[in-house]
């Protein structure tokens, strides 16, 4: 497990990532800090190809230095033009935020990575997955539901067809003061029930949340267990 310390400024940091099964881990995190502004991302890598592995620890770096100046879009789609670079681009998903005093938590993110939000009592998901089985139940109706399911797994969008138009954007109210990013080894393995009580019960510390998280991310029936990664954002 790796994991980063809380910073000193009115917004403090904790990350943690726990490698899945499959060796070696494809996620990928970073969190850049300019004056009171903090920009963090995090992205998941699709495989466990060595250029897959390389890119997911090379994109979160770029994502926040030009999301702290410039804005999350320019970050993501930045990073996804560095997919050119390889022979096949890398599949990636990938979640940014910018907090800082005073404003809204400005998120963008392009595939099946997560944001969610805190406010001390529920935790919301303000983010939408960008997945076959989320679409499928948008435009298809009950008669897909059931199919539905077994597509969450496939991504329709990644960093390299990043873009104004494909990716998503929402602003979580400055009421809110936890910010969570997380890739889908911690939403498709960690219970919503049990999610929300690590909130309740480590609020205050976003590095013990956020190891808490990750090692609550239990292998799935067939004893598989993927890349877990989360950053937390707290406002103090």
């Amino acid at each position: 497990m790796t994991k980063g310390t809380a910073g000193t400024s009115a917004i403090v940091v904790g990350r943690a990532q726990r490698p899945g099964t499959e060796a070696p881990c494809a996620d990928g995190m970073d969190v850049q800090r300019r004056r009171t502004a903090v920009c963090a991302a995090v992205v998941d890598g699709a495989g466990h190809h060595p250029d897959v592995v390389r890119y997911a620890g090379l994109a979160p770096v770029v994502i926040t230095h030009f999301g702290v100046v410039l804005g999350g879009l320019p970050g993501l789609m930045t990073a996804g033009q560095m997919g050119a670079a390889y022979d096949l681009p890398p599949h990636a998903s990938a979640v940014v935020a910018f907090m800082e005093p005073g404003a809204m938590t400005s998120v963008h993110w392009i595939g099946d990575c997560r944001a969610y939000g805190f406010d001390g009592v529920e935790l919301t998901l303000w983010s939408d997955d960008q997945t076959m089985g989320a679409w499928l139940r948008r435009n298809g109706g009950a008669a897909v539901e059931f199919d539905a399911a077994q597509h969450d797994n496939w991504a329709r969008l990644g960093l390299a067809q990043a873009s104004a138009a494909t990716c998503r954007q929402v602003q979580i109210p400055e009421e809110v003061p936890l910010v969570l990013l997380v890739s889908d080894g911690v939403s498709d393995q960690v219970e919503e029930e049990l999610f929300v009580r690590l909130c309740r019960d480590h609020g205050q510390d976003p590095q013990a949340l956020a190891d808490a998280i990750v090692a609550a991310a239990e292998a799935d029936k067939t004893g598989y267990r993927d890349d877990a990664t989360v950053v937390v954002l707290r406002r103090t």
